[in-house]
C-alpha cells in the first residue's frame, strides 16, 4: 500500500462534459501513472449523500511513493507535450490537488478481502474545533477510526494528514481527511450519517463529506504500459 495520496476535485468545462470524460479517464489518466513517483489512479463522480458536500463533481484519487519527489516529477510534464491539459476541465473550479499522507487505515473486522480498486467512497475534510487539533487526531488515532470501518455497510476507513509538500498553500482549509470505503452503499450511508456529522472534536461548522462512486478501475503502471504498448 501506497504511504502518500494526492486528491484532486474538479468540474468539467460546460457544454465539453463527454470531453472532459475522455480526456480525464483516458490520456490524462495514462500520462499521470507513467509519471515517476505516481504508482496507481481512479476516478469517482460525486452521488448523492446526506452531508454537506461542496461544489465539485469529479474526484481523482492518484496514490504516491513520496509526495516531494512526485511533485517535482509532475512539475517537469504538466501542460508538455507528454502531459496535456485539457480544455475541457474547468480552470475556474478546479480545487488545487492536494497531497495527503496515510495516518491510519483500518480494515472492517468482518472484512476477509481486500480490493485493489476502490467502491463507493465518502471523501471527508473536517476542521478540527478551536484548540483541539491533537484531541481531534487522537480521537480517531485511539479507536475513532476502528469504530467507523466496523459500521455496518463500511469495508475500510482511512485517516488522512495533509503532507508538508504541497502546490497550492489554499489547500491547507481542510487539514484533515477521511476516506471511507463503502461495501454496501446503502447500508453504509445509513450507518455513518449521524457518525460523521458528529466527529468528537470537530468543528461543527467547517466540514464536509462528500460520496463518490467509481467511474473506472484503479490503473497501475503495468494497465498503462499494457495499453500503449499492446
Amino acid at each position: 500500500m501506497s504511504n502518500a495520496l494526492q486528491l484532486v476535485l474538479s468540474n468539467p468545462t460546460p457544454g465539453m462534459e463527454a470531453e472532459f470524460d475522455e480526456w480525464y479517464g483516458g490520456s490524462h489518466l495514462i500520462h499521470g501513472v507513467e509519471t515517476p513517483g505516481v504508482l496507481s489512479g481512479q476516478r469517482f463522480r460525486r452521488a448523492g449523500g446526506p452531508w454537506p458536500s461542496g461544489v465539485h463533481d469529479y474526484l481523482m484519487i492518484w496514490e504516491l511513493d513520496d509526495p516531494a519527489f512526485t511533485l517535482a516529477e509532475l512539475a517537469k510534464v504538466k501542460g508538455s507535450a507528454e502531459m496535456p491539459i485539457s480544455p475541457a476541465i474547468n480552470m475556474d473550479t478546479v480545487q488545487p490537488p492536494t497531497m495527503w499522507r496515510r495516518a491510519e487505515v483500518r480494515s472492517a473486522a468482518r472484512s476477509t478481502t481486500d480490493s485493489t480498486s476502490l467502491h463507493t467512497i465518502v471523501f471527508g475534510l473536517y476542521n478540527a474545533a478551536e484548540g483541539q487539533t491533537e484531541a481531534f487526531a487522537e480521537s480517531l488515532l485511539h479507536g475513532g477510526l476502528a469504530r467507523l470501518a466496523d459500521l455496518p455497510g463500511v469495508r475500510a476507513a482511512q485517516y488522512l494528514t495533509l503532507a508538508d509538500e504541497q502546490i497550492r498553500g489554499n489547500c491547507r482549509k481542510y487539514p484533515h481527511g477521511l476516506v471511507i470505503e463503502l461495501d454496501d452503499e446503502q447500508q453504509g450511508l445509513t450507518s455513518l450519517s449521524d457518525s460523521l456529522a458528529a466527529l468528537p472534536h470537530a468543528d461543527p461548522d467547517r466540514w464536509m463529506a462528500i460520496v463518490f462512486r467509481p467511474l473506472d478501475k484503479r490503473m497501475t503502471k503495468q494497465d498503462a504500459e499494457r495499453l500503449t504498448h499492446p
